[in-house]
């Protein structure tokens, strides 16, 4: 499992977002070894979570998305509208205290989803938006399709205050009554970090948990639907 800070640089008024450490394998500004490419935008030629390419989601998505100066703009199915506004003063202080940057750097077409990213100083997030409505959901990573397209799984952790939350999702795609959200976040006393390892079927997401206590180990485990509910399988 990859371990990372995540920091903004100013350079040129422009802000970017990296990973530096000792860890980062073979896939660069990417939170673990499975990043995902679900809804990587049509000529986005990155590979890991932080490289995701907001020109080319803009070119994409068309009328949905436009970017005004600081301001993200979405324009919805229902004609509704909603402005993301960077805090461009707040990002280039000495302190950086509130600084917050959107980005738009996914778009998943056959469920007309949106994925935004929110940068920190030391933290990133990120936002799924329904484009019909503007219903959104908060998910730690860039999400992984279920083989059935019916669900989106995302995982991040990572030891230390940078970086996106320790936690998981799972989200349906088109949201139901009887297809319910799951959310989970590690508590700060938490034993076990998690990174996504795959889906088993359309039901089961594989994960990797490692200890955080001595001594280390790695041990498989897993978000399980059982009874229309997903639960998380706890590692022993």
């Amino acid at each position: 499992m990859k371990m990372f800070r995540a920091r903004w640089a100013i350079a040129a008024g422009v802000a970017c977002l990296w990973i530096d450490g000792a860890a980062l394998g073979e896939v660069p500004y990417a939170f673990s070894d499975h990043p995902s490419q679900d809804g990587r935008c049509i000529g986005d030629h990155g590979a890991g979570d932080l490289d995701r390419s907001e020109k080319a989601c803009l070119e994409q998505v068309g009328e949905l998305a436009r970017r005004i100066g600081p301001g993200l703009q979405l324009t919805f199915r229902n004609g509704k509208t909603r402005v993301y506004l960077n805090e461009e003063a707040k990002c280039q202080s000495s302190d950086a205290e509130g600084c917050v940057k959107y980005q738009l750097i996914g778009y998943f077409p056959e469920h007309d989803l949106i994925l935004i990213e929110i940068g920190y100083w030391e933290a990133v997030s990120y936002r799924l938006v329904w484009a019909d409505t503007g219903d959104d959901t908060s998910v730690v990573a860039p999400p992984h399709y279920s083989p059935d397209k019916r669900w989106l799984a995302s995982v991040a952790s990572g030891e230390g205050p940078s970086g996106p939350p320790n936690g998981m999702d799972v989200v349906p795609t088109r949201p139901s009554s009887s297809l319910r959200e799951w959310h989970y976040r590690t508590p700060d006393d938490g034993k076990w970090l998690y990174e996504f390892a795959g889906w088993d079927g359309n039901a089961r997401v594989n994960l990797l948990a490692s200890s955080l206590g001595s001594p280390q180990r790695s041990v498989p485990t897993s978000i399980e639907r059982r009874k229309g509910e997903w639960h998380l399988r706890e590692p022993q």
